[in-house]
């Protein structure tokens, strides 16, 4: 099994859907959006796992100024990888890449929102040197 990560472009965005189908059901047209916005907005960038052509994961970083050391922040959100594919190293590739794409652009600070819940994303995240060093606060509209 060969995997390989890359930059996704628009032309991903199709693949994305589909893998998080395999996850959370949501309206295309209104995920479509969002891809669009992130990806065209300077400071989202998306990265897919392919195996022979077919997406089988995909990583998000945030990369925002920060205001109090002058700095880059790297926000690591959804992080997701097809359920057949995982446990065979795909979610340490996608953050092996995802850190070295946040590097190459000076991010000097990493933060990564996870459910309290999904101990594989938390144990990867430690194995990166993650840890609980803020709380972050929630409230959905």
């Amino acid at each position: 099994m060969h995997i390989e990560v890359r930059l996704a472009d628009k032309g991903d965005i199709e693949k994305l859907h589909e893998i998080i189908a395999e996850l959370d059901e949501c309206e295309i047209g209104s995920r479509d959006r969002r891809f669009k916005e992130a990806l065209g907005s300077g400071l989202s960038s998306y990265l897919v796992a392919t195996c022979e052509g077919k997406a089988v994961g995909f990583i998000n970083l945030w990369c925002i100024p920060d205001m109090v050391d002058g700095g880059l922040i790297g926000i690591i959100l959804d992080c997701y990888v097809l359920g057949e594919y995982r446990s065979r190293g795909v979610g340490k590739m996608l953050m092996e890449a995802v850190m070295d794409f946040g590097n190459q652009r000076k991010v000097n600070k990493y933060f990564s929102w996870v459910d309290p819940g999904n101990k594989p994303a938390i144990s990867l995240l430690k194995k990166f040197g993650f840890g609980a060093g803020s709380l972050m606060l929630e409230k959905k509209e």
